[in-house]
């Protein structure tokens, strides 16, 4: 049996026909999972950028964080108590501006991995010059104290003096030998 042109090109076309279908039907089932595929890949480069940025400036922020950490005081580890030697200073700065401590009550020491903080409650009486002062020189010590709560009462009328009480709070680090600043 012997093949005609007509036959054969019929038989090709018919083939090619069964060969595209079979392939759209293979492409159709997995177009779905190649278009999540392709958003999944876009994402993770979009987090790989990111990652990268990062990674980039943790130089920058290790440099910053050291010199943050030369700002705090640091007291020796086997130092028990540290509320003492910070309330001194406390009192030391506010007798400099004439603002009158009169009493101070230290919280607990929290420690944040090689930071510690301790919050000191005290009552306070002075003018608002010596107030002012007193807080602008805490600013000025840089990161070591925080002044989160802050109560102002006059003391009488038209004596100019002013009361409360605040909260100090105080960071520093341990370190084994560190010399008591």
């Amino acid at each position: 049996m012997k093949i005609t042109q007509r036959e054969m090109i019929l038989g090709v076309a018919t083939l090619a026909c069964v060969l595209a279908g079979a392939t759209w039907y293979i492409i159709d089932s997995k177009i779905d999972a190649w278009h999540t595929k392709k958003n999944e890949i876009a994402k993770l480069n979009q987090q790989i950028s990111l990652h990268q940025n990062a990674i980039k400036m943790q130089e920058d922020w290790l440099d910053d964080l050291n010199a943050l950490q030369k700002e705090l005081r640091a007291f020796d580890s086997k130092q028990k108590s540290v509320s003492p030697a910070l309330m001194k200073t406390i009192k030391s700065i506010s007798s400099k501006h004439g603002l009158v401590i009169n009493r101070s009550q230290p919280y607990n020491e929290k420690p944040t991995g090689d930071l510690f903080e301790l919050g000191i409650n005290c009552t306070w009486e002075g003018t608002l010059e010596s107030m002012v002062n007193f807080l602008a020189d805490l600013q000025q010590q840089g990161v070591r104290y925080d002044v989160r709560t802050l109560n102002v009462t006059p003391v009488g009328k038209s004596t100019g003096k002013l009361k409360g009480n605040m909260v100090i709070n105080c960071a520093y680090t341990r370190k084994p030998g560190a010399a008591k600043n």
